[in-house]
Order: structure tokens, then sequence, then C-alpha cells
């Protein structure tokens, strides 16, 4: 009895002050913020970026740039947010990685340090880059190899237990995943990749995690006149449309100028744009730094459109375009 009135006492108390253990429930099943992909104008058409526990594709045919705008939200969400990030690339070497996200946040050239043909400079930029990159919770995984979606989960959840959770896992790409030991005995590889893409947003769910699957286009593109991507390009469409909130095409027009795939130039047409070391080649390099277009086709509870970013080759890195001033 005297237990009773002292549970009702404090019940009231509880009440008066606020509800503290109802805070702290409401608290802990509050949702994760989303995950910002540091493109602003993309942001703001995904209605403030990746949601956890859902599935995002960003697709593109090949040498676009794929891999590098996933990774360009890995590390926005790494460095610039401060939450765990996990890179599961079975394509890349955990060291290909490594350099390239070294290159986007220092500035130092890509080809710099791969070749290790680094000037003062560049090993000052490093250097005041080592402690972000220590602090830093981006994991890479895979490793160029082909796992399947319980290898990745391993992955997830070592970070886990380092990091205490994890918000973000990129998984590159799609085509190159193998699904359980049954799944690939049958035979059916439409089946497989349905397998594996419900796996993988089992997984987002089961962690509240955004997760990004790279995804190859058909040849489609390049036999269009404007070689724009359609959803229809999809490689594994259908699996994706099954689980997918948002899809993402990414479209470089500079990737299609004839110049860059046809002629022999034995010198450079413009040294001040294209190096003379560069020389004699067939085709002339890409632009250094371009425009690129990320097209929202599919966006189940939100906007579809296009927006416009830029991207720079040389630095592995996708940027917000500064806006022209009108007049």
């Amino acid at each position: 009895m005297v237990r009773n009135h002292a549970r009702k006492a404090d019940a009231r108390r509880s009440t008066l002050s606020g509800g503290g253990s109802h805070r702290s429930a409401v608290k802990q099943q509050a949702p994760k913020p989303r995950v910002l992909t540091g493109l602003t104008a993309l942001d703001d058409l995904l209605g403030g970026g990746l949601r956890p526990g859902r599935v995002a594709v960003v697709a593109a045919r090949t040498a676009m740039g794929k891999s590098m705008l996933a990774l360009t939200v890995a590390r926005n969400c790494a460095f610039r947010q401060g939450r765990p990030a996990l890179v599961a690339s079975l394509e890349m070497s955990n060291e290909g990685l490594f350099e390239r996200m070294l290159a986007a946040e220092t500035g130092v050239l890509t080809e710099r340090i791969r070749r290790r043909t680094l000037d003062p400079s560049d090993r000052g930029l490093i250097h005041a880059f080592a402690d972000a990159a220590r602090k830093a919770q981006l994991s890479f995984g895979g490793d160029g190899t082909t796992p399947s979606v319980a290898e990745i989960e391993r992955q997830c959840a070592t970070v886990v237990g380092r990091d205490g959770h994890l918000d973000l896992l990129v998984v590159d790409y799609l085509g190159l995943m193998h699904g359980a030991l049954q799944q690939r005995a049958s035979g059916d590889r439409r089946k497989e990749v349905a397998h594996v893409v419900a796996d993988l947003q089992e997984l987002a769910t089961r962690l509240k995690a955004a997760v990004v699957i790279v995804e190859q286009l058909t040849r489609a593109p390049e036999l269009r006149d404007d070689h724009r991507p359609r959803l229809s390009d999809l490689c594994h469409g259908e699996a994706l449309l099954s689980h997918a909130e948002t899809i993402i095409l990414l479209h470089r027009s500079a990737y299609y100028d004839p110049q860059h795939r046809a002629g022999r130039y034995d010198r450079s047409p413009d040294p001040e744009l294209y190096p003379a070391d560069l020389f004699p080649r067939y085709g002339l390099p890409e632009p250094a730094v371009q425009r690129a277009e990320l097209v929202v086709p599919y966006n189940r509870h939100g906007r579809t459109g296009t927006v416009e970013v830029g991207v720079e080759l040389a630095r592995a890195r996708f940027f917000d375009l500064v806006p022209e001033p009108v007049g």
C-alpha cells in the first residue's frame, strides 16, 4: 500500500516535471537525421538528404564518375557531419579509395598521390589533413573482392562495435555482388540480384543507416543522340525499383565530346588547358573541371528533377556550383 502511494507520488512528480521517463523514451525513439550528400542542390531536391533505413541508388555508365560521387557522399558524412560511414567497394582496393579520399580532401592531384611524386606543398597539405583523417569515422571494406551481403554485414558489425552505430553504407557496385550460396546455385542471376537488394534493404532497416547502392547502366545512353540516362537504363531496374527510395542518375556531357574520343594529337592545342606533357595521344583529355547533371527520375516520397553540380576529375570530387550573379 505504501509502495503504491509512493509510485503514484513519483508518477505525479514526473508528470509535473514534464515526464522525464517519457522524454527519455521519445529521445530513444527519435529518428536519426538525414545523411547530407554534401551537394546542396541535391540535398534540397531530396528533401534534406538521404533517409536512414532506406536505399538510394547512384547509377551511371562506365567511367562517368559514379564511384566518385558515392565517395563524395561518404566523405561528407564522415568529415563534415562527424558520422560513421562505410564504403564497401567490390571494384576498387582500399588503397585506391584512400588515394581518392586524400585527393578530394586535400586538393592534391590524384595522379601525384598515386605516383608518390609529391612536392613540399603537397606534403604540407597532407600533413595538415592527417589529424582530421585519424578522427574521421570513415571505413573502407570490400578491398576489390566480391563479397556477399553476409560479408558486408560483418564489416558493418565491426564498425558498429567500434563506433557504436553506422549511419551510411555505400555498396559499389551491385553487379559484382553475390547472393547466398543457394541463390547462386539456382543459376538465375535476376533472382539472385533481387535477393541481394532485398537483403541490403533489410540491413538498412536494421542498422537504421542510409544505404547507397552503386549501379551500372546499360549501353542505351550511348545509342541516343543526347546520351542522357533514363530510368529504364538500369541494369537491375526491377529489383531496385521494388526497394529503392531514391534513384540518382549521373550524366557528364563532356564525356561524349568527340574530340575526347578520336583523332591523334601530336601536340597540345591549348597548353594552358591541356599540359604539353600529356601529348602525343589519341583524343584530348577531358577538362579537369566540368559540369555534371544529377538526374532524379524516381523519388518515392519526394520531388524528381535535375540539378547541376561541378566535378573535378583530377581531384576526385564533386562540388556545389557557385550561382552566377544576375545582371
